[in-house]
């Protein structure tokens, strides 16, 4: 066991921690680490093996000595052709193939350089014995390339439950915002004021009004626990929305929507659509002329997937230069941002995309099917 050192050179003292020792051996990449302890221990428990091929210890210790390291560069090589090739670009019949013939490819290159190197100096050397050797690296090449996969998708696996929980984590820091802006006073203040200007005048107009409002925050309570919802049930949350800010604005306010009902039971993360929408009502009263044209499509795309497009009419205002007069200002489009990558990574993308010729801005947001 080793002892604490209370006296001497503070470097010695830290050296022989073994926390020291344990920090050094983390900030080894996991490849190597398994390379480093793989491979010698291999060429330990394969001398018997050896010992009974060549019938002499000095020539298996040889052989292992010459063998082993090769068979680690080899590998090393492999994982680069791994590396480059991937997983996803190839059908699992062609990868298998080509992850076969670079195996056998390195097994000829083992045994062969094994072969011109020791011909003289070994007792054994027939074609029959280089053969075998052949087979059996080949194999232990495959071996070593299945744990190789293997081992990468069980740590492809734990990074995407590692970002799912980082996704949820930031849909629920999100959620607290939205339900913010959803129950803030000046939202309902908003709200109740449309609905109190034509309680005498038009009283029978205001009866969608409310129970848009009603069904909006009743959805948005409903699912306030979910990471993903039906695109249907958003697209509706975001007709409701949209119902009140009309009562509000009235004539100044032109909404055109469509969903494709292909598209409906699409899964999607939850309270997306709104941070688009209120970017699209905030900025565009602050550049577009009157009445504000505002238009929400949600299409399906090949594959499987969907596209929402948020346009409204004006110009687009970087929220760099509107952040002064309001600090929330661009931060809901940078957390849809971060969601979209934390959920799909590069699958999902979102787009801005300002039109000056049609005094339009256009957000695009592309979903792809759910595995």
């Amino acid at each position: 066991m080793l002892r604490p050192v209370t006296k001497g050179n503070p470097m010695i003292k830290t050296f022989f921690r073994p926390h020291f020792i344990s920090t050094f051996i983390d900030r080894i990449p996991l490849f190597w680490r398994l390379q480093i302890v793989a491979w010698p221990s291999f060429g330990v428990l394969t001398l018997p093996l050896k010992l009974g091929v060549y019938g002499d210890w000095s020539d298996a210790l040889l052989t292992t000595l010459y063998r082993e390291p090769l068979g680690l560069l080899l590998t090393c090589g492999l994982r680069v052709f791994f590396h480059r090739l991937g997983t996803n670009s190839k059908q699992p019949l062609s990868l298998a193939l080509t992850v076969l013939s670079l195996c056998m490819l390195s097994g000829a290159f083992d045994t062969f350089t094994f072969w011109w190197i020791f011909k003289n100096s070994l007792k054994v050397s027939t074609d029959q014995t280089m053969w075998g050797l052949f087979c059996f690296r080949s194999l232990l090449f495959c071996v070593w390339s299945f744990l190789y996969f293997w081992i990468n998708d069980q740590i492809d696996a734990r990074k995407r439950q590692l970002d799912l929980i980082r996704a949820e984590t930031a849909a629920r820091d999100a959620e607290i915002l939205m339900l913010r802006a959803q129950v803030s006073p000046h939202f309902l203040f908003n709200a109740f004021n449309a609905i109190l200007a034509d309680l005498d005048q038009r009283p029978a107009s205001l009866i969608p009004v409310v129970q848009g409002l009603s069904d909006y925050f009743r959805y948005s309570l409903t699912t306030r626990q979910e990471t993903f919802v039906p695109l249907g049930g958003e697209f509706d949350a975001m007709i409701n929305y949209l119902t009140v800010e009309k009562a509000r604005f009235r004539h100044s306010l032109l909404v055109e929507s469509h969903i494709d009902p292909a598209v409906r039971a699409l899964l999607v993360p939850g309270i997306f659509l709104q941070p688009l929408v209120e970017n699209a009502l905030k900025f565009g009263h602050q550049t577009s002329p009157t009445p504000l044209r505002l238009r929400l499509r949600v299409t399906h795309t090949e594959g499987g997937g969907a596209r929402i497009e948020v346009a409204n009419s004006g110009t687009w205002v970087n929220p760099s230069t509107s952040r002064q007069s309001d600090p929330l200002g661009g931060c809901g489009l940078s957390n849809l941002r971060q969601r979209l990558t934390l959920l799909y990574r590069d699958k999902a993308q979102l787009e801005i995309v300002p039109c000056p010729d049609l005094n339009e801005v256009l957000v695009q947001v592309s979903f792809p099917r759910p595995n």
